[in-house]
């Protein structure tokens, strides 16, 4: 009697097990589901299987580097979930996150089990310090910044931004110079709207000051207006914006943000790749990518990624 009482608990507990996981099973189905109807994005690729650490660290790079992201791994570009063997996939995205990104990347692992297949989701945050570099073949270390679904290589304007915010944070020259203009400089942010990039909106406004360009800032702020189609004659002319320079004391001083956090980007503008604007002035490259970082850390200039690769633009 006590066996069968046994043997019929048993059955009951494996019925139970049974029902759990053919529920949990169509809850992950759900779930994956939904993120595959969202498509690649800006927060999101699909990697059918991971063959090479190398690249999948260049994914988690450009990921760390603009608004985190996630990888869903067992997943086909058409959105077919194909899965994965998850113990050996795990292994060869932290040996991406711990080997091949400097410095190392935190991810965020999690299987689930749609279809009766295992699908790996990885999951990466912004990186706190930018940028997050790739160990390339050769000894080479390169950074990569995520553009609508694409992992794009970093520019070296990209760069100089990132070392004006480590700057900025340690009181350095980007953080004095924020202070004379009396405004506060804000962190990069990267939008995927029409492919273009935009300097975050965080600025925290004090008293405006005078302030005096040098005439290789002028030249190159010219160079960049007039390539962008700007309005502003008087931005071509002296390099200041036009709506920063009034004389009213109540109006936004020089250096004001060329626009609000919700205005939308002008993604129409022409604009210059660094090569162009390089030729246009007669300024050296390295001084060239320096200024232009300040710029854009600045907000004065803008970033956008077409076919020709990286343009800068002014922020009318």
């Amino acid at each position: 009697m006590r066996r069968s009482r046994i043997y019929a608990e048993a059955v009951a507990k494996k019925e139970e097990n049974g029902k759990f996981a053919a529920m949990k099973q169509r809850d992950d189905t759900s779930f994956i589901r939904s993120l595959i109807a969202e498509g690649e994005h800006v927060r999101q690729d699909f990697k059918f299987e991971v063959s090479d650490s190398r690249k999948i660290a260049r994914s988690l790079s450009a990921f760390a580097n603009t608004e985190g992201g996630r990888l869903l791994i067992g997943v086909k570009d058409n959105g077919r979930i194909a899965g994965v063997r998850s113990e050996e996939e795990m292994y060869m995205v932290e040996a991406a996150a711990k080997v091949y990104c400097d410095p190392e990347v935190e991810v965020e692992m999690r299987v689930y089990r749609p279809e009766g297949r295992s699908v790996l989701i990885a999951s990466v945050e912004p990186a706190p310090r930018k940028p997050v570099m790739v160990k390339e073949e050769g000894g080479r270390k390169l950074a990569y910044v995520r553009i609508a679904d694409e992992n794009i290589l970093a520019s070296p304007v990209h760069i100089g931004v990132w070392r004006c915010e480590a700057d900025n944070g340690r009181g350095g020259s980007a953080g004095r110079m924020s202070q004379s203009l009396g405004y506060g400089v804000p962190g990069s942010v990267y939008e995927t709207s029409g492919s273009g990039h935009r300097v975050s909106d965080s600025w925290s406004r004090q008293d405006p000051v005078s302030v005096t360009f040098t005439e290789q800032e002028r030249e190159l702020l010219a160079v960049i207006a007039a390539a962008s189609g700007s309005t502003s004659r008087q931005f071509a002319q002296s390099g200041l914006p036009a709506a920063c320079s009034s004389s009213d004391a109540s109006a936004p001083g020089p250096f004001c943000p060329a626009f609000s956090g919700s205005a939308a980007l002008p993604v129409s503008s022409s604009g210059l790749t660094l090569s162009q604007i390089c030729r246009r002035v007669t300024i050296p490259r390295r001084r060239v990518i320096h200024l232009l970082s300040l710029f854009v850390h600045w907000g004065l200039v803008g970033i956008r990624h077409d076919s020709r690769g990286f343009l800068y633009y002014a922020n009318d």
